[in-house]
């Protein structure tokens, strides 16, 4: 499993997780692959690849027209050991995901449901008034069906990155305790009703997250005496497309615009960009064949991968280049919705002396005419300064990710004009950290990328209005 970035982890945590935790137990019946898919929203073939990797590592038979079945066996002391392994190097991720998701994933959720009509209200009411053994987790669903209201594949990739990371949700079964009679519903309004559910769900949190702690105090003489090796939360990317190409394209982007890889130059050749990357050669090539599409470089032949930038060759019917612009606009989405409380919780607790580097840096971008460089600078300051680890990791990816619509910024903005696109927002910048006005900067970084994201958005759109259609 280790390095796969597919879909069907989903599947394969949940039901491992249940398995080595205990709660199927040898012999047991596993749920249909009918079940799976309309809990997890997947089509039956990943579904399918889950079983198959469940049955490779021993937790289950599978066998032809019919139900699998669980083969793992293990004594209650076993049980014990597992979750004592999974968790006691996971404590300070435990705490840490706690705050972070007040800070992330919680403004996501609050603007999901700003975005909910009636449709979505009347199924949340439909859910209490009869749960469904079929559903997940309700809390899940609830937060599911929330964020799902923002169209971001990305923001729901992270929020089920964390719910596997925590992994208790998964053994939550009774449904029944959320359920609501049609005359409890009635006297309550939305809001009522969402204040009412979050309560809920933070108190059987909390209180499993207190009875994990007093569990793990117990068994950590007899499991971890020593203290294990910390394993943080790490957000990997999974959808429908193999993502390695495109997380390769864009730290190769992220050279060219740094000068490692300068325009003119040529690239590593492929053998040699497959051994810095530690990816196939294959996966080399698609890559190349991206950047090629994207204007980033121009494959010569006889003569090497030569680095070009001239985004106004940007190929929009290509598939990947459309995954790639999709990356970059669901990414620089996510900044726009969490850029106001990341950063006033990262300067709470920033000292002076980051303050001033940041400030200084600011205006290094400015001497140099490289104020193109602002969000680079700014986010490389997240990543190091915020207190959260999750935050620092979030943020670490979506810098990356950034790198994606380099090519479309320039195409959309012209060499020539970076700077007077961001040039103003640095000083800005510059001018409110100077008087030590951090809200007063994080206003305005919020406008920043609110506004470039918008015109981001309508460029793209307009672009694909001259495509021809088939």
């Amino acid at each position: 499993m280790k390095g796969s970035n597919e879909l069907y982890r989903l599947v394969y945590d949940y039901y491992a997780t249940r398995i080595l935790f205990g709660f199927y137990t040898y012999g047991d019946a596993m749920p249909s692959t009918h079940k799976i898919c309309v809990q997890f929203r997947l089509a039956v073939p990943t579904v399918r690849t889950a079983f198959t990797y469940l049955e490779r590592d021993g937790y289950i038979q599978v066998e032809a027209s019919k139900v699998a079945h669980v083969v793992y066996k293990a004594a209650p002391a076993r049980i014990r050991k597992n979750i004592a392994d999974y968790f006691l190097p996971r404590e300070d991720g435990l705490n840490d995901i706690k705050v972070a998701g007040q800070i992330l994933i919680e403004p996501l959720f609050a603007l999901g449901l700003q975005r909910w009509e009636e449709d979505q209200w009347n199924q949340l009411r439909e859910w209490l008034t009869n749960p469904s053994p079929d559903t997940l987790f309700m809390p899940i669903e609830f937060y599911i069906l929330s964020l799902s209201a923002l169209d971001n594949k990305l923001l729901l990739n992270l929020y089920w990155e964390m719910v596997r990371y925590l992994c208790f949700p998964y053994l939550t079964e009774d449904q029944m305790a959320w359920k609501l009679s049609l005359e409890e519903l009635g006297i309550h309004t939305n809001e009522e009703l969402i204040h009412y559910l979050k309560a809920e769900y933070f108190k059987v949190y909390n209180k499993t997250v207190d009875d994990l702690f007093s569990f793990l105090k117990t068994v950590r003489p007899k499991y971890a005496p020593a203290k294990p090796e910390p394993v943080p939360f790490q957000w990997s990317l999974y959808r429908q497309r193999p993502q390695i190409r495109y997380s390769l394209a864009a730290s190769i982007i992220r050279g060219i615009v740094s000068g490692a890889y300068p325009i003119g130059s040529y690239l590593p050749s492929l053998p040699q960009l497959a051994a810095q990357y530690g990816t196939a050669l294959s996966t080399i090539r698609r890559t190349v064949s991206l950047l090629n599409d994207l204007g980033v470089a121009a494959s010569q032949h006889g003569k090497g991968i030569l680095v070009c930038m001239t985004p106004q060759t940007i190929d929009f019917s290509s598939p990947d280049v459309h995954e790639m612009l999709d990356l970059y606009l669901e990414s620089l989405q996510m900044l726009v919705y969490t850029s106001r409380s990341v950063s006033l919780f990262t300067f709470q607790s920033v000292s002076g002396a980051a303050l001033d580097v940041l400030t200084e840096q600011f205006r290094s971008i400015r001497k140099e005419s490289r104020t193109d460089l602002y969000l680079e600078v700014y986010l490389a300051f997240i990543v190091k300064h915020c207190s959260s680890a999750m935050v620092r990791e979030c943020y670490d990816k979506l810098k990356l990710l950034l790198a994606c619509g380099y090519p479309v910024t320039l195409m959309r903005l012209k060499k020539d004009s970076l700077g007077q696109e961001y040039n103003p927002a640095v000083l800005q910048a510059v001018t409110s950290l100077e008087a030590g006005d951090t809200e007063g900067f994080t206003d305005q970084w919020c406008e920043f990328l609110s506004q470039q994201e918008s015109e981001t958005r309508s460029f793209i759109m307009e672009q694909g209005k001259h495509l021809p259609q088939n």
